[in-house]
């Protein structure tokens, strides 16, 4: 019966479906498995699930220095802004934490060096280990302070994921920079022999937005002058943008996104201002949108992060940091300029979200295999 409907309509239902049951059918015949793990019809769904939010996970990412638990706690989160019951997720390699995440992909890393990097697709539950590159001393460095960074994108114009290591190395009177991406597609790092300015990164993460990588740099010369830098994945150069506003001494700022836009976060002791880039790498489309008072979310916030929009657009969902060390997830309406914390008592105490769509990539990785699951099967076939 399956012979008498056309292929063109079998691809628009099943680009519709979840991912799921879209992987239960991998096994129907050779001709459907061809079908499905077709790199057109990959992004297909891929472009279906944007759309329509399907399969929306919060992966909660508990903090690194958390007692290393086998599974990640996850909430699925509805089209109307509900959150499900909270489960977990098998993590494909321990004691690894979550660095960046994209287009249902996760970046994973181990150890504060990030020489082992792995990609993992959670929903179909496959992941690839990336070949281990050293990092490469500067002839200068001879023992010292180095940090290193990572990010995670699609880089769209050679539609390729890429992964960003940047590692500074602080000398004496200066800096110097190891820059290296991998790329998906070639299964291998490139070292960027840009020429990089003396600005320190001065953010927790790099980010990933529409192929580029953005972060803060505090310039070494003139103090307390920040600036936004941002690697083009395709053109592999750097462009430098201003900040909306200058920040001051006491404020502490950050970058993420919201909307599909770059934002610009103030925090100080009474507010937090928050500001998009309304066009891409236009900085007088710097806007803000809205104005948060401390006391309206809670009294001891240290600082947050916006997770994105409500369905009607009206509502911000943020991920909250209290000073005690205690994470929350509140709703903040920005007409009423009111919030509602969501309660969910199976929260980890100390977390970070990444966000994950339905997504079909990896699908050639290695399987992730839950130890619960064998001892399940085992208990059927007894």
């Amino acid at each position: 019966m399956m012979s008498n409907i056309p292929q063109e309509l079998i691809i628009e239902i099943l680009a519709r479906l979840p991912v799921k049951s879209v992987v239960r059918f991998l096994c129907v015949s050779k001709e459907w498995y061809a079908l499905i793990t077709d790199s057109d019809f990959i992004k297909l769904h891929l472009k279906s699930s944007i759309e329509t939010n399907r399969d929306r996970t919060l992966i909660l990412n508990e903090d690194e220095f958390s007692p290393p638990f086998r599974y990640f706690s996850a909430v699925q989160f509805s089209k109307d802004n509900q959150f499900g019951k909270t489960f977990q997720i098998y993590k494909p390699l321990q004691n690894w934490v979550i660095s960046d995440y994209c287009d249902g992909l996760v970046c994973l890393h181990k150890g504060y060096e990030m020489l082992e990097v792995a990609i993992w697709n959670p929903l179909v539950r496959k992941y690839r280990k990336l070949p281990i590159e050293p990092i490469e001393e500067p002839s200068s460095f001879s023992s010292g302070i180095r940090f290193s960074h990572l990010a995670f994108g699609h880089d769209p114009r050679n539609d390729d994921y890429k992964v960003l290591r940047v590692t500074e190395f602080y000398l004496t009177d200066s800096m110097e920079f190891e820059v290296k991406v991998y790329s998906m597609r070639s299964n291998s790092w490139k070292r960027i022999d840009e020429q990089w300015p003396n600005k320190e990164i001065c953010c927790q993460k790099l980010l990933a937005l529409n192929g580029d990588v953005y972060w803060l740099a505090a310039d070494r010369v003139v103090q307390d002058l920040e600036s936004i830098l941002a690697f083009d994945f395709a053109t592999e150069k750097l462009r430098l943008y201003e900040t909306p506003v200058p920040p001051d001494d006491d404020q502490f700022t950050c970058l993420d996104v919201l909307g599909g836009f770059l934002c610009y976060i103030v925090n100080d002791y009474l507010n937090s201002d928050v500001y998009l880039m309304k066009k891409n790498g236009v900085e007088s489309s710097w806007t803000q949108i809205f104005k948060i008072k401390q006391h309206v979310v809670c009294r001891d916030f240290e600082y947050f992060r916006t997770l994105m929009f409500s369905t009607n657009g009206k509502k911000v969902l943020l991920e909250e940091h209290q000073e005690c060390g205690h994470t929350n997830l509140i709703w903040y309406d920005i007409e009423k300029k009111r919030c509602n914390r969501v309660k969910n008592r199976s929260f980890p105490y100390v977390f970070m979200v990444a966000t994950c769509i339905g997504s079909l990539l990896l699908l050639d990785g290695d399987s992730v295999i839950d130890p619960r699951q064998k001892k399940n099967k085992g208990k059927r076939k007894r």
